[in-house]
């Protein structure tokens, strides 16, 4: 008997359609090390927090959660409103979510614990294709294509440029002006061919203890 390993599906999925988003990727500074210290349910417990409250705050500004990894969260907006609403939203999105991070530092900082919970947030916009993909049944959102990889990348570049937002230069011009100051840099992105114009929109992270455990453990709840 012949064994078929791969069969392909006689009705495939309807193919994904391009679509201009804001593509946002956040990261929780000092995961690994938590890792390594405490148990698989406390960080579960800790990340739990953190991204139900951030789940919140980008519902509220018409995004959605595409896939949450470890320490890492992935949104995109504009799935039904326009570019340049989308990437308003993202932006106020992040704000919030840093606001968010400062109330838990303010509640639960130097009387207790001494360090301040961080993240860092890269912010891109560009043209994706769109669909839904999962395996066994289950399809999800699927958003593909090298603006999430740059999206990604920014993200990661929040460490090597130690500033906790960084949002590329085309996503930066379709802001409305608040008044911000973001320095303008041109940098490299791991994988990424030529320079990318960005912006870097945040503050420096903090130079206190960011390996304090107990003080995320205390956050926690």
């Amino acid at each position: 008997m012949e064994n078929n390993y791969f069969i392909l599906n006689p009705a495939p999925a309807p193919p994904d359609k391009e679509q201009e988003l804001a593509i946002l990727f956040l990261d929780i500074r000092n995961f690994t090390g938590l890792m390594e210290a405490q148990s698989g349910n406390t960080v579960i417990q800790i990340v739990r927090r953190l991204f139900t409250a951030f789940n919140q705050i980008i519902k509220k500004f018409e995004g959605k959660v595409v896939e949450i990894a470890g320490d890492s969260l992935y949104a995109v907006f504009g799935l039904q409103t326009g570019l340049k609403e989308s990437v308003n939203n993202a932006y106020q999105a992040a704000k919030v979510m840093f606001q968010a991070v400062s109330l838990y530092n303010e509640a639960y900082d130097e009387p207790y614990y001494g360090g301040p919970l961080e993240i860092g947030v890269g912010l891109h916009a560009g043209k994706v294709f769109v669909g839904e993909f999962g395996l066994d049944n289950a399809p999800q959102l699927s958003v593909m294509g090298l603006p999430v990889n740059v999206a990604s990348r920014l993200q990661a570049k929040t460490k090597e440029l130690n500033n906790d937002l960084i949002i590329s230069e085309p996503a930066y011009q379709l802001l409305a002006g608040d008044g911000a100051i973001a320095h303008y840099q041109t940098v490299q992105l791991r994988g990424i061919s030529g320079g990318q114009q960005v912006r870097l929109a945040g503050k420096p992270y903090s130079n206190r203890n960011q390996s304090n455990l107990d003080y995320l453990l205390a956050i926690s709840g």
